[in-house]
């Protein structure tokens, strides 16, 4: 299985090992503007010839549910960390049918729930489901009652669809995605017209589709909000030369421009004075924002910029040193659906200092020093008030404990279970 899927899952899985030919990948990778009839063509031949057909059999009673799972093939984030909580949270009943839609995908099968289906050319299907609803989910993959599109590629399909919508970045702040990310608007937008079901994260999220699809949303859809739960740190590992010996405010994200990171660099200029042995460490891939990033520290005395530590990716156990071992975690991001750092930094007693934006005010509650994402000054003062002050960081650190549990994969899955449950019977 991996350590990206919790034990539990395989007890439940659905299993249809059915992967499409070899030939239909390489064909779309020649043909990238193919027709959607053509495409449909292409992908569903080797099954009507029965090719590696075999039949499945549920394990459970319960809905079987039809998975993206695609998340779990690329570099950790987010939703990734999402879609592992909620495998491993989802009720016993639930038969779970994952799939990818990703050629890349074969490459780290290691990473993926056994049994998965392997769906190629997502750039092409992209394309044809922007203008039309061919090829249908069935046939690509049989047997659901039910899909769930994880990750805003929403497929047309006559099962009841339930898509998660983490955020509305790609239609709020566009400039802040990647046009990968962007060219997901319109999918999402039919399979809204469709009768879609959403979930969301946090109330911040339903009430910006509501705001944002609006006019797509069909009267019978429902907008599910449902928390996730605060991922899982294994025991830390402290790297040499990543982990900081040294006091250090920590910020983990990718380097992207909603992570606002420029302005956190700004005020730890500001700070750097006052606490000269205090650090900065940036821990995440690298991604759009690195030349902002760039600029900011080259702004810094070359004294104070010696003194921030962007680390690249991170494993799990380094990540979870680094939560662990901060004065104060910042997150000054201007847009969140919900903010999986804020509630690992809490879970562990870390304090934390975070935007007034976004879903975070709604996720930190009470537990959280807020400020304004472009204060500097602000965020400068915050971190300071968190490190200097004893009796607000011990008040944070206890109020952070209380607001993480709060939080949990099994809640997650239980009321997600409920929502297959409804989408299955209405089929």
């Amino acid at each position: 299985m991996g350590s990206l899927v919790a034990p539990q899952l395989s007890q439940r899985l659905y299993r249809m090992p059915i992967d499409l030919h070899d030939h239909a990948g390489a064909t779309l990778a020649r043909h990238p503007r193919s027709s959607p009839a053509a495409l449909g063509r292409t992908i569903t031949e080797p099954l009507k010839r029965g090719k590696n057909n075999a039949e499945g059999s549920a394990v459970t009673d319960g809905p079987r549910v039809a998975v993206d799972v695609t998340a779990l093939a690329g570099q950790p984030t987010g939703i990734s960390q999402s879609l592992r909580g909620l495998l491993g949270g989802l009720p016993a009943d639930v038969s779970v049918l994952p799939y990818v839609i990703s050629t890349r995908a074969r490459r780290t099968r290691d990473r993926l729930p056994p049994g998965t289906r392997v769906i190629p050319g997502a750039g092409a299907l992209v394309r044809a489901w922007q203008r039309t609803d061919h090829p249908r989910f069935e046939t690509l993959m049989r047997g659901a009652q039910v899909v769930h599109a994880t990750n805003y590629l929403a497929p047309p399909t006559a099962a009841p669809l339930l898509i998660t919508l983490h955020d509305c970045s790609l239609v709020r702040h566009p400039l802040l995605c990647t046009p990968r990310v962007r060219a997901l608007v319109p999918v999402v937008r039919r399979a809204l017209r469709r009768g879609a079901h959403v979930h969301v994260p946090s109330e911040f999220v339903a009430r910006e589709v509501r705001d944002v699809f609006g006019r797509d949303l069909r009267a019978d859809s429902s907008v599910h909000v449902v928390n996730w739960g605060v991922p899982e740190l294994p025991a830390p590992t402290r790297s040499p030369g990543v982990v900081p010996t040294e006091r250090f405010v920590l910020a983990i994200g990718t380097l992207e421009p909603r992570k606002n990171l420029p302005h956190l660099v700004a005020a730890f200029g500001l700070l750097a004075d006052r606490d000269p042995e205090l650090m900065l460490v940036l821990a995440g891939p690298d991604g759009p924002a690195r030349p902002e990033v760039d600029a900011a520290l080259a702004r810094l005395p070359s004294s104070v910029a010696a003194r921030v530590r962007i680390t690249g990716s991170v494993g799990e156990s380094t990540r979870a040193a680094l939560v662990t071992d901060a004065v104060a975690v910042a997150y000054p991001s201007i847009y969140e659906g919900f903010g999986f750092p804020i509630l690992e930094a809490m879970r562990v007693g870390t304090p934390v200092v975070a935007a007034r934006a976004g879903a975070i005010p709604e996720i930190a509650g009470d537990a959280a020093l807020l400020v304004e994402p472009t204060d500097e000054a602000g965020i400068a003062a915050a971190l300071e008030r968190v490190i200097t002050d004893t009796a607000l960081r011990d008040d944070l650190v206890a109020r952070g404990r209380t607001r993480a549990a709060a939080f949990s994969w099994e809640a997650c899955g239980t009321a997600i279970g409920r929502v297959y449950r409804g989408l299955a019977a209405d089929t």
